[in-house]
C-alpha cells in the first residue's frame, strides 16, 4: 500500500475525517472472512512451494515502525513465526553476494512490498525496505523437508536507492535484476503525498541490472505507482497505477507500453493458477482515515478483490466487503489450499476467506 493519505493532507482532511470508521477488535469469524490474529501489519504476502505456507512482510508504517519477515502455516494450533528482524537482518550471511558488493546495511529492517522466484536451483525473496535510506534486500529462502516447520531465510546482500527514492513493490527479472515501484520523490512527506495526489509529484519504476545498476524504465512516469508483477517468462512486468486507476502493462526489453487496463484503487497483484492477475482494490480511500499507523485491530475500510484476464482485459469481482469489518482493507490476496488469504497495510491480522 503506498503511503497515500497516511497523514490527514490539506486536499482531503475533512472528507477523511468525516468517514473514519470505527477500530473492531473481534478476531471472531464474520460471514466468509476469519480473521487470524498476531502479525504487524501484513502489507505483502507470498506463497512457499509446495504446500510450504505463507511468507509475510510486516510493515513498519513507511519506516516509522520496525517490521519483520514472518512465516505462517495455515491449520490448528498456527502461529506467526517471524524469521529475520532488525535485530538479526543478515542472519545465514555467506561470501556469496547477489546485491552490490557496494551497499551499506540498512538501520533497520522495515519491509514494504515482497517478492519470492526461482534463482536457478534457489529461492530468492526480494524485500523493498524503509530506512535511513530505501533498499531492496536480497535472502536466500530454505524450506524444511516438513512443509510443518518454518524455512529459513539466509542474507544475499541489498542495493541501495538515491535519497529522492520513496519505493513500493518489487519483482524479481530473470537477469537476476529487478524492477521496483518508485512511488513519488521524497521531499517533506505531507507536502509530497498532497502533489502525489494532484498529480504534481510523478514517480516511476527503477529497474537495476547487476553489474549495470540502476535506471529509470522508460514510459513509467505516473502519480503513483504502487504493485507490481512479472509474467511467467519474465518479459513483461505490470504496474498498478493507484491515482490513475490503471493496470498497465510494459515490456522489458523495450521498457514500452503494451496495454492499459481500468482497474480502480489496485494496490498489490498475483498470478492466479488460471492465468488471471488477482488484484486488491480498495472501495474508497477517502474511507481508510483511521487506518493508517493502526496497529491494532482492523479500520473497516472496504475491498474488492478483482480477478483480471491480462489478455481481454475482461475483470471479475471475485470477493467483496463493502466494509471492513474484521478484516479491511486489503492490500494483496493470493490463493493457498483452496481458500484466499488476504493481508492488509493495517491492524494486526491476515484474513481467510472462504469462496463459494
Amino acid at each position: 500500500m503506498s503511503l497515500f493519505i497516511r497523514r490527514c493532507s490539506l486536499v482531503v482532511a475533512l472528507s477523511i475525517l468525516a468517514a473514519c470508521g470505527e477500530v473492531e477488535l473481534s478476531c471472531e469469524p464474520d460471514g466468509d472472512v476469519t480473521p487470524l490474529c498476531g502479525v504487524q501489519m501484513p502489507e505483502d504476502l507470498e506463497v512457499m512451494p509446495n504446500g510450504g505456507g505463507l511468507l509475510i512482510g510486516e510493515y513498519g508504517n513507511g519506516g516509522q515502525l520496525p517490521g519483520a519477515i514472518t512465516w505462517y502455516q495455515p491449520g490448528p494450533g498456527a502461529e506467526f513465526i517471524q524469521l529475520v528482524n532488525s535485530s538479526n537482518m543478515t542472519a545465514g550471511k555467506n561470501g556469496d553476494t547477489w546485491g552490490e558488493d557496494s551497499c551499506p546495511l540498512p538501520d533497520q529492517l522495515s519491509p514494504h512490498g515482497i517478492h519470492l522466484s526461482s534463482r536457478g536451483d534457489s529461492l530468492q525473496l526480494l524485500v523493498v525496505n524503509h530506512s535511513s535510506q530505501e533498499h531492496i534486500l536480497f535472502y536466500e529462502v530454505q524450506a524444511s523437508a516438513d512443509a510443518s516447520i518454518a524455512p529459513t531465510l539466509a542474507w544475499r546482500g541489498c542495493v541501495v536507492f538515491p535519497s529522492s527514492a520513496v519505493l513500493n513493490d518489487v519483482v524479481a527479472l530473470p537477469d537476476g535484476g529487478f524492477a521496483v515501484t518508485n512511488m513519488y520523490q521524497r521531499e517533506n512527506e505531507i507536502l509530497a503525498q498532497i502533489k502525489s495526489s494532484l498529480g504534481l509529484n510523478d514517480g516511476h519504476v527503477w529497474r537495476w541490472v547487476p553489474g549495470s545498476g540502476l535506471k529509470v524504465v522508460a514510459n513509467s512516469t505516473a502519480k503513483m505507482p504502487n504493485g507490481i508483477e512479472v509474467s511467467h517468462d519474465g518479459k513483461t512486468i505490470w504496474v498498478n497505477n493507484y491515482i490513475e486507476q490503471e493496470l498497465r502493462q510494459y515490456d522489458v526489453a523495450t521498457e514500452e507500453i503494451v496495454s492499459r487496463i481500468a482497474v480502480a484503487n489496485i494496490d498489490n497483484s498475483v498470478w492466479l493458477d488460471d492465468g488471471r492477475l488477482l488484484l486488491a482494490s480498495h472501495l474508497s480511500p477517502l474511507t481508510m482515515g483511521s487506518c493508517f499507523g493502526l496497529t491494532k485491530g482492523s479500520c473497516g475500510s472496504g475491498y474488492e478483490l478483482i480477478a483480471v484476464d491480462t489478455k481481454s482485459g475482461l475483470t471479475e469481482v471475485i470477493f467483496r466487503a463493502d466494509k471492513g469489518g474484521v478484516f479491511g482493507p486489503a492490500t494483496v490476496a493470493v490463493p493457498y489450499q483452496g481458500k484466499l488469504y488476504a493481508g492488509s497495510f493495517s491492524g494486526d491480522r491476515l484474513a481467510e476467506i472462504t469462496l463459494h
